[in-house]
């Protein structure tokens, strides 16, 4: 009889999703446990490891995975940040032992681990967030923040040949368009750059909860000036249809 196998703390499966890996049908897995604390996250349930709920047996999330093989392709991995978890590759080694794509969603603030699951192929796909400019990171994660570390994992993706996109969520306040063609110019040669839209009904921090975000005209004519630099587009649009 095999012996269970303890993984990272999984917070959460979702079943299926078309959104969160663009062209591709995933389920989801959610690890607890966010090195940042970004007062906007719209995740606030995930930041602490344990926090409230239930977890996950990772020969449960086995078992559901087997069942769906041949109806999904892949499985998104993220969190919190799934990074931080020392046993994150094993857990991806075993998703790959599936037959299953797998597609890992970091804020790159450990790039020794990413650039080791990149160099041992790992990863079909990586999202990686970018929260703003180097220099006002620790405002927009009140957390320190090594820029080293920032831009070496954007090295490892754009050197891997992987599947891949850098995204933003473009809070009033933490990120402008400064902000932005400053990531731009640092990710160039990219993919792809994505502008995410503020949504503020759930926040990490309540002073957070019911701000207005940027109008969608505003991110789209910022997204056409970026696309000079890498290919953007702008994501959870209010008035029109996401891209």
């Amino acid at each position: 009889m095999r012996e269970e196998t303890v993984y990272a703390c999984i917070r959460g499966l979702l079943p299926s999703s078309m959104l969160d890996w663009p062209g591709k049908l995933c389920s989801v897995l959610f690890l607890g446990g966010c090195n940042f604390r970004c007062p906007y996250c719209h995740n606030p349930e995930l930041v602490d490891e344990r926090g409230e709920g239930d977890t996950l047996g990772w020969e449960e999330v086995l078992r559901f995975l087997e069942e769906r093989r041949g109806w999904i392709d892949g499985v998104t991995v993220t969190g919190g940040e799934p990074c931080i978890h020392a046993d994150l590759p094993l857990m991806c080694a075993e998703l790959r032992s599936l037959g299953l794509a797998v597609k890992l969603d970091t804020n790159g603030t450990r790039p020794q681990v990413l650039k080791g699951m990149l160099q041992n192929g790992l990863l079909d796909a990586v999202a990686m967030d970018l929260k703003t400019s180097l220099r006002r990171y620790p405002q927009a994660v009140r957390r320190p923040v090594d820029p080293a570390a920032i831009r070496a994992s954007v090295e490892a993706i754009l050197g891997s040949g992987v599947e891949h996109e850098f995204r933003c969520t473009v809070v009033p306040g933490l990120v402008g368009l400064e902000d932005l063609l400053e990531l731009a110019r640092m990710i160039a040669g990219a993919g792809c750059m994505v502008l995410q839209q503020f949504r503020s009904r759930v926040t990490l921090d309540p002073e957070f909860s019911g701000a207005p975000g940027f109008r969608d005209e505003v991110l789209l004519r910022w997204a056409e000036e970026l696309s000079a630099y890498v290919p953007t587009r702008v994501r959870g649009l209010v008035g029109v249809t996401a891209s």
